[in-house]
């Protein structure tokens, strides 16, 4: 019930901002936060997409949902993970995360826009890199 709550308050905080319908206005409207790890790309990876499908996807009823998408392209070296509302079939994108193969480990690039919790979106998306896995409110 609590998650229901969360993510019903992320929606409607969300809704009052403006949208990117595709991961790339999303990327050129943002300013991307960029994060280095030791750790191999794959685990950051891992971490990072398993918390949030765990705690952004949720259905808001009939019509609307937070889906949480995500892709490791091993033989290309890197993953992609997004957060968006879809709302009457209709898709926004909030948030965005790639995480790459680095000569020293991984790199881990955040973007977050069209919403006024974009920063602490950010911070939880770090977090996770580092192995938290708590689903705090935003």
């Amino acid at each position: 019930m609590q998650k229901i709550l969360i993510v019903a308050a992320c929606a409607a905080t969300l809704m009052l901002c403006a949208c990117s319908s595709t991961p790339a206005e999303l990327e050129a409207k943002t300013t991307p936060t960029i994060q280095t790890y030791s750790e191999n790309y794959q685990e950051i990876y891992r971490r990072v997409s398993t918390t949030a499908k765990r705690c952004f996807t949720v259905n808001m009823g009939a019509y609307a949902s937070m889906a949480v998408d995500s892709d490791l392209y091993s033989e290309l070296g890197y993953g992609e993970t997004t957060l968006s509302l879809i709302n009457m079939g209709v898709r926004n994108y909030y948030l965005s995360v790639r995480i790459e193969k680095d000569h020293a480990g991984s790199k881990l690039t955040v973007r977050s826009g069209n919403s006024l919790g974009s920063e602490r979106w950010k911070g939880l998306i770090l977090a996770w890199a580092n192995g938290d896995q708590n689903c705090p409110m935003i």
